[in-house]
């Protein structure tokens, strides 16, 4: 005889039944919270890594866009960055797209900033229940402005007594340190033939530092025979600001700054002996100098014995930002 089944028994049997629907009831939703959470984190993972790749992209095309001829140069400078930037990211989970645009900012006639936008898209694909969840867009951009400074750079004097012939140039120094070529110089003014007067203006980026040089004739204008360090009659030789010292290609065995001083006033000049160091602003950057006016000096190491005069040939020089918001920083993210 079989013995019926008791109203506990029955009970305690329908309990598991029930807890075994209310687990699998509460599975999907958990294993849906649990995957929405993993796929969000790596959304976020991903579009922060992306954001930090536009954001040096767009600075490294600004710093390369430093005049109207540079746009191409500058949108190769940015999705360079990007390419290698995309490489460590990319994976089977993510596809990533991108673009650089130029641009340029003006203030009054005069260009103000050149401009480098850089774009990203990306999909991040779902991690967990791909199945059944969207992929996640990922979208980031960033701005970078170079900002432009006008150089006004003009003749103080020079030395009217001098034997040897003094002719003063610019350049934009070389971003490696090196010594620039010399089709690289533009003459400013020259004491044996040329101008003597009036103000040359420079424009020149935050990302760029201007040179100044003196270009040097033993006896050019009188002859006196060989000067004191061994230059001939008639040698000539740069000195270059940029340079530790700036007469390092003239005079390789002379190891000190004998050639120049940079003073924000006349009367601080010191003659009579050589400097350890080059002063600063050497190599002038006009974001960190913006509206100081500082005076080059030269002492051009000429005659039978140097008299470290440093008044051979003297200019001024005074830097302005083409645009009111420039920062001192150079080149900036704007966004």
């Amino acid at each position: 005889m079989i013995e019926p089944i008791s109203t506990i028994a029955r009970f305690r049997a329908d309990r598991r039944g029930a807890a075994v629907l209310l687990f699998a009831a509460v599975l999907l939703p958990l294993a849906l919270l649990i995957g929405a959470g993993v796929n969000l984190a790596s959304a976020f993972a991903t579009r922060s890594r992306l954001q930090n790749a536009v954001d040096q992209a767009a600075l490294a095309g600004a710093t390369a866009y430093v005049s109207s001829s540079t746009s191409a140069a500058a949108v190769t400078a940015a999705k360079a960055y990007m390419a290698g930037a995309v490489a460590l990211l990319s994976n089977s989970s993510t596809s990533v797209s991108y673009s650089a645009t130029t641009s340029t900012a003006s203030s009054s006639s005069s260009t103000a900033a050149y401009i480098v936008t850089v774009t990203a898209s990306a999909t991040a694909k779902s991690q967990m229940l791909s199945a059944i969840m969207a992929n996640a867009p990922i979208s980031v951009t960033a701005t970078a402005k170079n900002f432009v400074y006008t150089a006004s750079i003009a003749l103080s004097q020079f030395n009217s007594s001098a034997l040897d012939a003094n002719t003063l140039y610019y350049y934009i120094v070389p971003s490696d340190g090196s010594t620039p070529t010399t089709s690289s110089l533009t003459k400013l003014f020259s004491n044996s033939g040329g101008s003597t007067s009036g103000t040359i203006k420079v424009t020149l980026t935050a990302g760029q530092k201007l040179g100044l040089a003196l270009y040097n004739v033993t006896g050019g204008r009188g002859g006196y025979g060989s000067n004191g360090y061994g230059g001939a009659q008639g040698s000539s030789h740069y000195f270059y600001s940029h340079l530790s010292p700036p007469s390092k290609t003239a005079y390789p065995s002379v190891t000190k700054n004998c050639s120049l001083q940079v003073v924000t006033s006349l009367s601080s000049l010191v003659s009579g002996s050589c400097l350890s160091s080059l002063p600063t602003y050497a190599a002038l950057n006009c974001a960190s100098a913006a509206g100081k006016t500082l005076y080059y000096a030269w002492n051009d190491m000429g005659g039978n014995t140097d008299d470290y005069d440093y008044n051979d040939a003297v200019m001024s020089v005074a830097c302005a930002a083409n645009d009111s918001t420039a920062k001192a920083t150079g080149v900036v993210l704007t966004n």
